[in-house]
């Protein structure tokens, strides 16, 4: 997927988000995987959100990972690695922008 495409995902699902949980989310062709085993843009909000993560800003699809900008469950705002296929945090550091 484009760096283009991946930010026409991203603008999408913040738009989304931020109209309320009564909006059911259809996967389009911007945010479909050609790998069907990739988590949905909607598995990875879900999961974050299980998992006590807020205010899910971002979220950029490389390759088989996504990054994703958020706060975490101690306030701190943090840039996140997830893998694509398992939803596991790769990696977690603090973003100081």
């Amino acid at each position: 997927m484009s760096h283009f495409n991946s930010r026409i995902a991203t603008l999408a699902l913040a738009a989304a988000l931020t109209a309320g949980p009564a909006i059911a989310f259809a996967q389009n062709d911007a945010g479909a995987s050609a790998d069907s085993n990739m988590k949905s843009l909607v598995d990875v909000v879900q999961m974050l959100e299980s998992q006590d993560y807020t205010q899910i800003d971002e979220i950029d699809r490389d390759m088989d990972r996504y990054d994703v900008e958020a706060t975490d469950p101690a306030g701190q705002r943090v840039e996140l690695t997830i893998d694509g296929k398992t939803g596991e945090i790769l990696r977690s550091e603090r973003d100081d922008d």
